[in-house]
């Protein structure tokens, strides 16, 4: 039988109460592994607290991994969960002990530091209060800035970060053990020299992972190992056995993908590092800004071998101008880290620095970061609902890691598949994927935002980028992330650069391709042209379009095909514009472009002239424009044909001047069956108003009526055109 006393005048939520009881029960094998928990409602009434507040103490026993739960069941203790005899606290290191260690009154103190974005809101933090506690260093102690700034950081603030560290993230330290740097590569490097002094001389990273560490730690000659991350973190039993290492891991909040690392495997990794004569370096990078629940306690509270070395940073907590980040020592890595301390001088400001710890002994730290809090928690929510409206319900792109952190992870379905390798073989692929992302980057910091590839991630045709939110201010978001993912799916659409290349778009209907035939043999001409043969036969193409129908799981799509000269193809999912049921009934508008395509009769991406007609359909608000040449001849849209209508026959630009479309050779041959007229002829500008009726003909829009060109109006009830659109949409 459970029983909890709840004090309703503490100071402490009623959520955290329950929390920190049910923990230390579980911890102490008071609630052993496998035991029921009471149920929401029978613990709601037993401890007098609402359902929603055991839920929210439940639900965050279960992040943490205390707790399992299963569904009609309810809630158990989680194997592992459990603090063995081993882990005992060691003497010296009581809590109350280190929570009373007093501040040294001969440094007043200071500083706090950040990176919050470049563009990010101005209420992310409070300046007002920041200037009050550097006029208090600047005005009360004037003479500690005539010193040199100490190598190991400021007595004062290491005695707040040890301090504030206790009490926010269990973390048990005393200020001897904390080294302060202007950021977090800059202590690795200090941490790499330690190591060697330790004869530690192999280092494992998660993978994927930070990669600036990686590289920091092969420029000082360690050997790696690569460990693959799962859900549950970095995966242990694939870490090094019998051999002294270092282990650098990111528990709370990993990076990229955001793993959290359960109790009962903190546990296995410690007993992995004892039994091994290991470290472990944990990076807590983040792990303050957890939005749903509270932060997860540090890997290096429950250490109690003395080796984990904690990393942690002001960086994503203040604002962008200050860097100072630092890490606590185990006891025995204390001394030799003080042989090395002269060595090296102190890059941060001491100015800062002691104005950071006033900052943090006045409370106004935390103070700021429960307001960052509650502002990035807005600000990602309102990302993820921008996302949810202009990404395609996650057939385009989908978030991941929303949990936590400043970032979120951009997923973006393209599901490439390599047909052919072509005589560059794989070098070609991975040319291809980094010029993509290399696009896409450029495109989101048009529109005002930070994204980062993560070319670790990427798998199946799959991009990953790390998203900024935090660095956009919040009133922005929306239209940010609307003109972000807009100039996305005009960069996919694009296809690849570096070498000229044919492609065709193939519409899939019902997991069917249409017209499968017709589009091979343009893709034929196409390349035929530049004397190259299709390097892959048609049914081979469709055993492909089939193969990836299935993978991915849609049915209704447009899919694209490129090859070019080297052999290389692929094939990928384009993203969709399918015209409404409103446009259909109404028509679209429309209006003229002065341009002509180099080369009309061969399927190839022009992309001057698609980004010029792109600009010109957005500002226009637009559906599409149709090109006019030097002659003044209408020739055809940016990415259609155009057909107009004239007292029941049927006009349309010599097939020698445009792109033979597959979809307009299927409407040529409806009028030849329904015997309508239809002739080849050169319309001018100024014939435009003559035609009672135009319309739009290609893969996407299928046969689509044109409302206007310009000011120009047309009927799009006209009865020859409703009757190609009923006649076209049986054949699909």
């Amino acid at each position: 039988m459970i029983s909890v006393e709840i004090d309703h005048n503490s100071d402490k939520s009623l959520y955290v109460q329950l929390y920190e009881y049910l923990k230390g029960e579980i911890e102490k094998g008071r609630i052993e592994t496998g035991e029921r928990l009471p149920s929401l409602r029978t613990m709601s009434e037993t401890a007098g607290m609402s359902v929603t507040t055991v839920k929210a103490a439940y639900e965050q026993l279960m992040v943490e991994g205390y707790l399992t739960s299963k569904p009609q069941s309810g809630y158990y203790a989680a194997r592992g969960a459990v603090i063995k005899d081993s882990h005992k606290r060691p003497k010296g290191h009581d809590r109350e002990e280190v929570a009373d260690v007093k501040a040294q009154e001969s440094n007043a103190e200071a500083q706090k530091s950040g990176a919050l974005p470049l563009n990010c809101d101005l209420d992310s933090f409070d300046f007002v209060k920041w200037k009050k506690c550097m006029s208090t260093v600047l005005n009360e102690t004037p003479e500690l800035l005539l010193s040199e700034a100490d190598r190991q950081g400021e007595p004062a603030l290491r005695e707040e970060i040890a301090r504030y560290l206790y009490k926010s993230r269990g973390v048990i330290c005393t200020q001897e053990q904390v080294v302060i740097s202007a950021g977090t590569q800059q202590l690795i490097n200090h941490l790499a020299r330690i190591l060697k002094m330790m004869d530690i001389a192999h280092v494992s990273v998660e993978d994927p992972g930070y990669m600036p560490v990686r590289s920091i730690f092969r420029d000082w000659g360690f050997g790696m190992s690569c460990i693959p991350v799962k859900k549950d973190g970095i995966v242990i039993e694939r870490l090094p056995v019998n051999i002294r290492t270092a282990a650098y891991i990111c528990p709370q909040n990993q990076f990229p993908t955001g793993a959290l690392m359960p109790i009962s495997r903190r546990h296995e990794i410690l007993d992995w590092a004892e039994a091994n004569d290991s470290i472990i370096i944990e990076d807590d990078y983040d792990s303050e800004l957890r939005y749903t629940g509270m932060p997860i306690p540090a890997l290096q509270g429950i250490d109690h071998g003395n080796r984990v070395v904690y990393l942690g940073s002001f960086t994503s907590t203040l604002f962008p101008a200050i860097r100072i980040s630092y890490m606590v020592l185990p006891e025995r890595m204390v001394k030799l880290y003080e042989k090395i301390r002269n060595n090296y001088d102190q890059t941060c400001s001491k100015t800062e620095q002691l104005t950071l710890a006033e900052f943090m002994k006045r409370g106004f730290f935390h103070t700021n970061l429960r307001r960052v809090r509650k502002l990035y928690s807005i600000k990602l929510q309102e990302t993820l609902d921008a996302i949810r409206e202009y990404g395609s319900d996650g057939e385009f792109l989908t978030a991941e890691n929303t949990q936590s952190g400043i970032n979120i992870i951009f997923r973006l379905n393209t599901h490439t598949k390599v047909i052919t390798k072509g005589q560059n073989g794989d070098a070609r692929s991975l040319e291809i994927r980094r010029e993509m992302a290399d696009r896409l980057v450029h495109t989101a910091a048009k529109a005002g935002v930070k994204v980062r590839d993560i070319d670790q991630l990427d798998h199946d045709g799959q991009i990953y980028m790390v998203f900024y939110y935090n660095q956009i201010p919040l009133g922005r978001i929306r239209n940010a992330v609307k003109t972000m993912i807009e100039g996305f799916k005009s960069d996919v659409t694009k296809g690849s650069l570096g070498l000229p290349a044919v492609y065709e778009v193939i519409r899939l209907s019902g997991g069917k391709p249409q017209f499968l035939k017709e589009h091979y043999d343009r893709l034929e001409r196409s390349l035929a042209s530049m004397r190259i043969p299709v390097p892959f036969t048609c049914d081979e193409l469709a055993g492909c379009i089939a193969q990836l129908a299935e993978e991915s799981g849609i049915k209704d799509h447009n899919i694209k095909i490129e090859a070019d000269i080297s052999g290389h193809s692929t094939m990928y999912l384009n993203p969709t514009h399918y015209p409404s049921a409103e446009q259909y009934e109404k028509g679209v508008r429309t209006d003229l472009f002065r341009g002509e395509r180099k080369n009309p009769n061969i399927k190839m991406m022009d992309r001057e002239l698609r980004d010029a007609t792109d600009k010109a359909i957005k500002s226009g608000n637009l559906y599409e424009v149709f090109l006019v040449n030097r002659d003044g001849i209408i020739t055809e849209g940016s990415r259609s044909n155009v057909f107009f209508i004239k007292n029941g026959e049927v006009y349309t630009s010599p097939t020698d001047t445009v792109l033979p479309g597959v979809t307009r050779t299927v409407i040529i041959r409806i009028l030849e069956d329904a015997g309508i007229p239809l002739h080849y002829s050169a319309i001018k500008q100024e014939e435009l108003s003559g035609f009672d009726a135009a319309f739009i003909s290609g893969t996407s829009p299928k046969v689509l009526p044109v409302a206007n060109i310009g000011d120009i109006a047309y009927d799009v009830d006209n009865p020859v055109l409703r009757s190609l659109m009923a006649r076209y949409n049986i054949l699909l």
